[in-house]
């Protein structure tokens, strides 16, 4: 616990589990070095908030995948969020510089 208000700090990077077949470590990440544009697209079967898709966690994630060195504005230079309902839910993660 914290002394600020008694409330704890989480870390939010390891949120969502890793589904990939195979781990990251057995792979070799060749890294963006320019400023590039993520797009999230979220496919789910039921009716949600477009803004409920979580880009923390999605940058933290490219960021220990080691395939950002930082997602600060050095290297994003936009961020874009899709929602569309469909009957298989899954969520695509494009990268383009």
């Amino acid at each position: 616990m914290n002394e600020d208000n008694n409330r704890t700090t989480v870390s939010t990077s390891n949120v969502e589990q890793n589904t990939g077949y195979e781990p990251l470590g057995k792979k070799e990440i060749k890294g963006f070095d320019s400023l590039v544009t993520i797009t999230v697209t979220s496919y789910r079967k039921l009716k949600h908030d477009p803004d409920g898709i979580s880009v923390k966690a999605v940058l933290d994630g490219l960021v220990r995948a080691g395939i950002l060195a930082d997602d600060s504005t050095k290297y994003v230079k936009e961020v874009r969020l899709k929602s569309i309902k469909s009957k298989e839910e899954k969520t695509i993660i494009e990268i383009s510089d």
